[in-house]
């Protein structure tokens, strides 16, 4: 009969188990909505007509019966459930802010305020403190006794969290401890105020990067003084990613016995080797200086089209992604990164269409300058890639320094020279 009943529907015994009603309490409240159900089958049949569609409506009737009586009882459930769950958490909240007037109390009772420096007496006889041995005592910053507090903060998961702030407290109110550097500054000790006193300092120790942070810190910004980098912002993250990528390459974790493996962790340390060339700028500076020494040399056999170029090549290291364009000299002015002379270049480029020989020797120093710095800023991680990847049976050229393809101009008697002539 039971199963019979199931035609009215099983819905909503689920739920009210997961709202904490027994199953003898889930079964009673089905065997309810049921003979609701029933009740209201019978109802319709008593009312006589169609017998097929008086038993469609009692059906439909009974259906609607047991899913009313069982929704009622999911609510009412719902509403206990919810009711218990607010006493709980009132009653947690109750305990937390019991706990805490105790660790307040506890923390309260464990401060210790701070103690002011007790100067020693002076001599000044027989009877003085100091003949009686009494001597001075230092300074106590303010702190808590964590001997005591400890135990007592350590029980509760709100003491151990408060436990820990008071120890950041307690490291702040000590202040900070300054340890004098050797041959950094000259010190002597006041004999009447029995202080410290500096008398003179030297200059300051600079602080620089060594091994792969200090090769991919002059790779990416040309210093490995820390103060300078401290100033660039992401720089010290960018130097540390690089300095990580170096170490891994050179024990890459593959089967060197492998030839598949190892051509491909070869071209992986030219792809990796390719992508810091082109993120410090290398790779870019190397093509201006070519584009550079080629209109140099354009511009001596007396092309004046070339003096553009060489504006356009010299002030694109400086502005690498931004607004200047080869066909307008114009775009160059104003821009901050791009110095003074480049601009002043430039300027007497637009009123006069021309430079003159004096000026394209200045961009010419600039250039010569800027490659062999750039080449020397490059060295320590070219050496270090070319070694990594010749563990892995490579050429040094597959590591390529894209200095090596930059050549310097011909000399105006080069260009000039007689051809066969001596």
């Amino acid at each position: 009969m039971a199963g019979l009943l199931d035609i009215f529907g099983t819905s909503g015994t689920e739920t009210l188990g997961l709202l904490g009603m027994s199953p003898a309490d889930i079964q009673r409240n089905r065997d309810e909505a049921q003979a609701q159900a029933l009740y209201g089958l019978a109802a319709r049949l008593f009312q006589g007509g169609n017998t097929g569609q008086s038993i469609a409506e009692g059906l439909q009737q009974g259906q609607k019966l047991y899913s009313a009586a069982m929704q009622n009882q999911l609510q009412d459930q719902l509403q206990g459930f919810q009711l218990k769950d607010l006493l709980r958490k009132r009653k947690l909240e109750e305990e937390a802010t019991a706990r805490q007037a105790l660790i307040d109390k506890a923390v309260a009772g464990a401060y210790r305020p701070a103690v002011a420096a007790v100067e020693p007496p002076t001599p000044t006889g027989p009877l003085s403190g100091a003949a009686f041995g009494e001597v001075g005592t230092p300074a106590q910053a303010a702190s808590f006794d964590f001997q005591t507090l400890a135990p007592i903060l350590m029980a509760t998961p709100q003491g151990r969290k408060t436990l820990g702030e008071l120890v950041t407290s307690q490291k702040a109110m000590a202040g900070e401890l300054t340890k004098v550097g050797e041959n950094e500054r000259l010190i002597r000790i006041n004999p009447l105020t029995n202080e410290q006193e500096v008398v003179a300092t030297g200059a300051p120790k600079v602080a620089k990067l060594s091994g792969k942070e200090g090769n991919a810190a002059l790779m990416f910004y040309g210093t490995d003084d820390v103060s300078q980098l401290r100033n660039i912002p992401g720089a010290i993250d960018k130097i540390r990613i690089e300095a990580t990528t170096q170490r891994k390459a050179e024990q890459p974790q593959i089967n060197l016995a492998d030839p598949t493996a190892v051509l491909n962790q070869q071209l992986k340390t030219i792809n990796q080797w390719e992508g810091v060339l082109k993120d410090s700028g290398a790779a870019e500076t190397a093509m201006r200086a070519q584009g550079f020494y080629a209109a140099y040399e354009q511009s001596l056999k007396g092309n004046k089209n070339a003096d553009g170029a060489l504006i356009y090549n010299v002030a694109k290291i400086y502005d690498p992604g931004g607004v200047v364009q080869a066909s307008d000299a114009s775009t160059v002015i104003g821009v901050p990164s791009i110095p003074d002379q480049i601009q002043k270049a430039a300027q007497a480029f637009i009123s006069g269409g021309t430079l003159s020989p004096k000026q394209r020797e200045n961009l010419k120093k600039i250039i010569d300058d800027t490659v062999t710095e750039r080449k020397r800023m490059i060295e320590p991680s070219l050496s270090t890639y070319r070694k990594i990847n010749k563990g892995l049976g490579g050429y040094d050229d597959a590591i390529n320094n894209p200095f090596d393809m930059v050549k310097q101009p011909r000399g105006l008697d080069e260009i000039l020279r007689p051809r066969g002539g001596n």
